[in-house]
């Protein structure tokens, strides 16, 4: 049986909320971010914000609406695997989003996803 947690890059996080608030700081509109399985819940949860009820809801196979739950169409894929994003608005009025990229079958192949997604926008 698989077991999965929010393990991994905790020492990470700090790190990486410091970095986008420089980038925001620094004129930046967009973070792109690209990663495998180790610690990739902590990233949706702590970083993206992604709510935890959403993810847990994703791995029974529904997803939470303010009616209720409704079932989701399978992608084929392991639910935390699919991408998504989280646009923060700051104090000062900027805003920065922050994505995390659908996590490709071939890990070695997730460098070129992101450098493809960068160059598209």
């Amino acid at each position: 049986m698989k077991r999965f947690g929010l393990e991994g890059v905790e020492s990470f996080i700090p790190g990486m909320k410091v970095m986008i608030d420089k980038l925001k700081d620094n004129g930046a509109h967009k973070v792109i971010i690209g990663m495998p399985h180790r610690g990739r819940l902590n990233m949706l949860a702590n970083v993206i914000r992604k709510p935890t009820e959403t993810i847990f809801a994703e791995f029974q196979g529904v997803m939470p609406t303010k009616d209720g739950e409704q079932a989701m169409e399978s992608s084929g894929d392991v639910k935390y695997h699919l991408g998504t994003n989280y646009t923060r608005t700051y104090a000062d009025g900027k805003s920065m989003t922050v994505e995390i990229l659908a996590n490709p079958s071939h890990l070695e192949c997730v460098n070129p996803v992101v450098m493809g997604k960068v160059r598209a926008e």
